[in-house]
């Protein structure tokens, strides 16, 4: 998950997991050692291009990256998680179109704005999947690693 959501890995054999203290879906407060705590651990230390996604998406990637199986999310609650918030999503994205699309009564001239595909976008629909399918998928982008020099050689 670490992969996809940075589009980054490390072979550093210095890279331990860390104390973070976390928030579970229940509402209980939990100290996870985390190989991820750059997505969760202190507010100064979280990395800033991941401030971005909701704590609940970093606090889940910390959870499955957890030093210690029992902390991890099982399968079926992945599965309930991932199926709520595509629901969620989905529903987000017929709503987005349906507004536009009343807009575009009143303004046959209006178009979509351009999408920062730096940024997670509020609603993702299929346009926009299939954009990121064909440019981070098929054709990746080659980019220098903004941590090379937190990495040992």
């Amino acid at each position: 998950m670490y992969n996809a959501l940075t589009l980054y890995y490390t072979d550093d054999q210095d890279w331990q997991p860390e104390v973070c203290p976390i928030t579970l879906p229940n509402g209980t407060f939990y100290n996870l050692n985390t190989w991820a705590p750059f997505l969760v651990g202190d507010a100064a230390r979280v990395y800033d291009e991941f401030k971005r996604y909701s704590i609940e998406l970093r606090t889940l990637i910390a959870r499955c990256m957890a030093d210690r199986q029992e902390d991890r999310p099982s399968l079926q609650e992945l599965i309930d998680i991932i199926r709520v918030n595509i629901g969620g999503g989905d529903s987000a994205a017929v709503d987005a179109q349906r507004q536009f699309d009343d807009e575009k009564l009143v303004d046959p001239t209006k178009e979509k704005p351009p999408v920062d595909v730096t940024r997670p976008p509020p609603v993702e629909d299929d346009e926009l999947l299939l954009r990121f399918f064909r440019e981070y998928l098929r054709e990746p982008p080659v980019r220098e690693d903004p941590y090379r020099d937190y990495w040992d050689e």
